[in-house]
């Protein structure tokens, strides 16, 4: 696997100025990107206190509280009576609770040291939105402040288990949820996943489950398009069921860039021989060369060189680790593939209906990842190649290439044939200059291969497509008290390396760590503590992503 990426996305070079009395002091900045690999995650949308580690709750009985920093309770039923529920009052149905380490309560893979808990009572919950009032506040502090995005689809995860001390009842429901607010402020759920508590699923109350909440790719036409975003987490049970505890934590937010039929479950294939079809829906296929004659392919037509195929649960074929239970074909033939983007037809369509409708934005980094395999029943010749593709459409509309990566079959690579592979492209942020900024976002997967190699078949699935905010340090400014602040924008979640040197011949690997900040919230200032240096350089390194991706 090749990842294309780039030495160094931008350089800028800042200076600052303070006076101290009669003397200036100035300070250099140059902005740098590494070229190093680091994991890829989806885009990370920064949730306020998404592990409940705020407010800090002492360390001694009860080890709890009824506050939740950032997150508002949901209102209290007019129906609510406490002596109904054993005098308690409805705020306290809530709260944040430390993880005390005693044998057969403590929750081994808790986020940090806190979570929340949440009472198994019909409408107790929490919810988090640019309104919200969290806490203590009195007013909204707008923390959580991100929007629906057109051509963008959203993944909430939740870390849920139920509490040792407090059980829940078999039966007992949650309810998960992404929403937004009506123009009279009514929260109108986009999505939901509702959870059931089963002592067959929660085995192990001491370790955390995730339970997800998926939004498609968010249309012009939605009701939610720019719209705030808002997180709901609350209790549906019924009071024959009420009592006990959720035990949550680690509320975690995505943002990745939606693809179309990105698993190849459309359209259904027929669960009978062949068990495949030619059609492919939202994806082209590539166009056939003038000299591609049938006769000479075993009478194969151009438009059965792709098609889709249901994933058939019979021994040495079944792959599985497969997303749904199709997947695409691609035959290992020069040329033949899969292309989508805004103006594409796929399937039995005859025009296109603009479903990739997503395009390449200045400050963002797009990583394309494909699972890949080859066919047990149509094996590939070892050398074969398929090319993987970012690439956007120019004046005239002809495919440009951004960056590619050149996936080889080789059996050393591909031991299972049962087991996808996932192979990646990369380009770097983009920049207002580039011809591509602004401009569509393409996907091609198209075989490569020489026709001494030709024959097989690739089976490609879960096409995924990720921005993210690239690395910037677009000012720096010098301080009264001679420290120089240095303004980092990124990834959220992501952990950086500030470097600095006096001497720009020097390598960088030679320069001084300055220290490592995580980028929470995808704005951060590092500030230079040293103030006795007329001059200093600096270069952030993206060294990877803080735990759990937040």
């Amino acid at each position: 696997m090749k990842m294309i990426q780039s030495d160094c996305v931008s350089t800028v070079k800042l200076s600052g100025k303070s006076l101290f009395g009669a003397a200036t002091k100035m300070m250099a900045v140059v902005a740098l990107i590494s070229g190093f690999s680091v994991t890829v995650h989806a885009g990370k949308i920064y949730v306020p206190n998404f592990s409940f580690e705020s407010p800090v709750v002492t360390t001694n009985f009860p080890y709890a509280t009824p506050q939740i920093d950032e997150w508002q309770e949901t209102p209290q039923p007019g129906d609510y009576n406490p002596t109904n529920n054993f005098g308690t009052p409805w705020f306290e149905l809530v709260g944040s609770f430390y993880n005390v380490p005693f044998p057969g309560t403590y929750i081994e893979n808790l986020d940090g040291v806190q979570a929340a808990f949440l009472t198994g009572y019909p409408g107790a919950g929490i919810f988090q939105d640019d309104n919200s009032i969290g806490g203590t506040n009195s007013a909204p502090d707008h923390s959580f402040n991100a929007t629906y995005q057109v051509g963008m689809a959203y993944n909430l995860t939740v870390g849920l288990t139920g509490s040792t001390d407090e059980p829940l009842t078999q039966g007992t429901t949650l309810q998960l949820s992404l929403y937004y607010r009506d123009p009279s402020n009514n929260i109108v759920t986009v999505a939901q996943t509702n959870v059931v508590y089963d002592t067959n699923v929660f085995v192990d109350l001491t370790r955390i489950l995730d339970y997800q909440v998926q939004v498609p790719g968010v249309k012009a036409t939605d009701p939610w398009a720019g719209k705030n975003i808002g997180i709901e987490i609350i209790s549906t049970t019924s009071l024959t069921n009420a009592g006990g505890f959720w035990d949550v934590d680690n509320v975690r937010l995505t943002e990745s860039v939606y693809v179309p039929n990105f698993s190849f479950e459309a359209p259904a294939v027929a669960q009978s021989f062949p068990y495949a079809t030619a059609e492919v829906d939202e994806w082209q296929e590539t166009p056939q060369p003038e000299d591609y004659n049938p006769t000479n392919n075993f009478g194969t037509p151009w438009f059965e060189l792709v098609g889709t195929f249901f994933n058939l649960p019979s021994p040495a074929s079944y792959i599985s680790n497969m997303n749904g239970i199709q997947a695409s074909f691609v035959t290992a033939y020069p040329a033949a593939g899969l292309l989508q983007d805004y103006n594409t037809i796929g399937g039995f369509n005859t025009a296109p209906d603009h479903a990739l409708n997503a395009t390449y934005l200045v400050g963002k980094a797009y990583t394309l990842t494909v699972a890949l395999t080859g066919s047990s029943d149509e094996p590939l010749t070892p050398g074969t190649t398929l090319q993987l593709s970012l690439y956007y459409r120019d004046a005239a509309s002809n495919i440009v290439t951004i960056g590619a990566t050149t996936v080889t079959y080789n059996t050393n690579v591909f031991t299972n044939l049962t087991l996808l592979s996932d192979f990646s492209v990369s380009i770097p942020g983009v920049k207002p200059t580039d011809p591509w900024a602004g401009q569509g976002i393409g996907i091609e997967i198209v075989s490569t291969t020489s026709f001494t190699n030709a024959g097989g078949f690739w089976d490609v699935d879960n096409v995924r497509l990720v921005d993210t905010t690239a690395l910037n340090l677009p000012s720096g400014t010098a301080t009264a008290d001679g420290q120089f602040q240095l303004n980092l924008t990124g990834e959220p979640g992501a952990s950086y390396q500030i470097l600095g040197t006096t001497d720009l011949t020097l390598p960088v690997h030679q320069w001084t760590s300055l220290g490592t900040i995580v980028n929470v919230t995808g704005n951060i200032t590092f500030t230079d503590k040293q103030t006795s240096l007329a001059q200093r350089y600096y270069t952030a390194r993206q060294l990877g992503v803080s735990k759990n991706g937040q």
